[in-house]
């Protein structure tokens, strides 16, 4: 920690000295009264002071209502009640009711990547409703000494919050802030604050259809945010310290930019969940509707967070789907959900489809094969069929075998089906004498 500090406060010296060589007259009076350089004020980053000392403050003001990207911001007024679900699932607690205007919209840019003590937010952005708008603020040190002034500001709006809504801010951001406040003489006092972590909600409904969960992914393929050129969040500890090497302003722009488009994001994401939680509107209202496996992860997260309705709506959509032509692994899920509740009905179709598919593969699935055959031995009483399937199943299975490579597994398959198949072939054979 004492190295970055002496980093940070040579970069500091350096970065005053370069200023006072290559400011205009004008700039340089303006400089001697509040020491804030003309690049900050080109984006409208004014001086900040508290009982603490000073630090740099840029507010934006989006009247509503606002649109960014497909969701209008003030929709989350009438649905932040249904993210409740969301966080009593992540804080392990029942959960204060949500209120949207007790939400703290949070990212940071730091110096590092880890949560050590030695990766230190030098901004902070954070987003808030008002009556009448959606406020972003962002907080920004020019060097340790401000540190403490920033912090004492984003605990004042703290205060009156009850939920910090992030994009993995409960493993990244939050402790990092927290190690930021320790080693600036706070000690935990009370309860922290609860958490609407949207890292995990995404993953719950896109790790299988995106290539990847980044919010930058999520946000341009699920919500029509498309940012065009944008510093990479990954470039802003670079920048900083481009900053503080030369006193150049202008290389924050970007970064500036980037964090608002952030916290504008989480705020479009929290639209998006309440939307879906309150069942007012669904993925299959969408221009494209979604392929299957998307689907599905929707309607088990929305099912899981209470909203049972919406979530029935999605698996029955999801029974009609061989008619557009789609039949993927989620079949084998949502068929097992069937036959846990008992609804052989709904199963029977997508264990066929399934099959069918099976039997087109180079490394077929037996599961739906196996299905089929206990429930015409079982259920439908039908042990012919069931011993078609059965032998299907074996057949499959020597021609899966040859693909994987786990000897224990192949040998266990195979004797489990070898059992099936000599147990149906005598059943068969006792019926017809």
């Amino acid at each position: 920690m004492s190295g970055l500090r002496e980093r940070l406060g040579r970069l500091r010296t350096e970065s005053k000295e370069a200023s006072k060589e290559q400011a205009s007259p004008e700039s340089a009076v303006q400089a001697e009264e509040d020491g804030l350089a003309d690049g900050f004020r080109q984006i409208g980053v004014e001086l900040q002071s508290n009982e603490q000392g000073q630090f740099l403050l840029r507010r934006v003001v989006y009247p509503l209502p606002y649109y960014h990207g497909r969701h209008e911001l003030s929709d989350l007024i009438s649905n932040a009640p249904y993210l409740h679900a969301v966080a009593v699932k992540q804080n392990n607690e029942q959960s204060e009711p949500i209120e949207v205007h007790k939400l703290l919209f949070l990212d940071t840019e730091t110096t590092g990547l880890g949560v050590g003590t030695g990766n230190v937010p030098f901004m902070i952005g954070f987003g808030y409703y008002t009556e009448q708008a959606f406020v972003v603020e962002q907080t920004l040190i020019r060097h340790p000494g401000e540190e403490k002034a920033m912090l004492t500001y984003l605990l004042g709006h703290m205060k009156d919050k009850s939920h910090l809504v992030t994009y993995n801010g409960r493993t990244f951001d939050w402790p990092v802030l927290v190690n930021r406040f320790i080693l600036n003489g706070w000690r935990r006092s009370g309860p922290e604050p609860g958490h609407l972590d949207f890292l995990h909600p995404s993953r719950a409904l896109w790790r299988n259809t995106l290539p990847s969960c980044k919010l930058s992914m999520v946000e341009e393929a699920r919500l029509g945010i498309h940012r065009g050129h944008d510093v990479p969040g990954s470039l802003a500890p670079a920048l900083y310290f481009q900053y503080l090497s030369d006193g150049n302003p202008t290389h924050l722009h970007g970064v500036y930019t980037h964090n608002e488009q952030d916290v504008l994001t989480l705020a479009s994401l929290a639209v998006h969940f309440g939307l879906l939680l309150s069942g007012t509107t669904s993925v299959d209202e969408q221009s494209e509707l979604p392929e299957g496996e998307e689907l599905f992860r929707t309607a088990c997260w929305l099912e899981k967070h209470g909203a049972t309705t919406p979530a029935e709506h999605l698996f029955a959509l999801l029974g009609k789907m061989d008619e557009l032509g789609d039949s993927t692994g989620w079949s084998l899920a949502l068929a097992a959900r069937y036959k846990k509740a008992g609804q052989y009905e709904q199963a029977l179709p997508l264990w066929r489809r399934a099959a069918e598919k099976a039997e087109d593969s180079l490394l077929p699935k037996l599961d739906a094969h196996v299905e089929l055959a206990m429930y015409y031995e079982h259920r439908n009483k039908q042990l012919l069929t069931a011993l078609t399937f059965a032998e299907k199943a074996l057949e499959l299975g020597h021609r899966r075998a040859r693909l994987i490579s786990d000897a224990a597994k192949r040998k266990e398959e195979k004797e489990a089906l070898l059992h099936r198949v000599a147990r149906l072939r005598d059943k068969v054979s006792r019926e017809r004498v």
